[in-house]
């Protein structure tokens, strides 16, 4: 994960932080997925788990603000 690095673009025009953050982990899980499948046995699957941190509890942000 990316915090606080200068603003840029990937060569597909989404911001970095974005990319990176997010989209990174999408295409991890897609590419890792025929492996994943093909690596589950009978009566158990595999299985992938995001996680992300806590840090957006420190921003003092107001919901309704980003609503409106």
């Amino acid at each position: 994960a990316v915090m606080l690095a200068p603003e840029g673009r990937t060569e597909d025009g989404f911001e970095t932080h974005f990319a990176t953050n997010y989209l990174g982990h999408f295409l991890l899980t897609r590419l890792l997925l025929d492996s994943l499948v093909h690596s589950g046995k009978d009566g158990s699957c595999s299985r992938v788990i995001s996680i992300s941190s806590s840090a957006h509890y420190a921003a003092d942000a107001r919901l309704q603000d980003l609503l409106s």
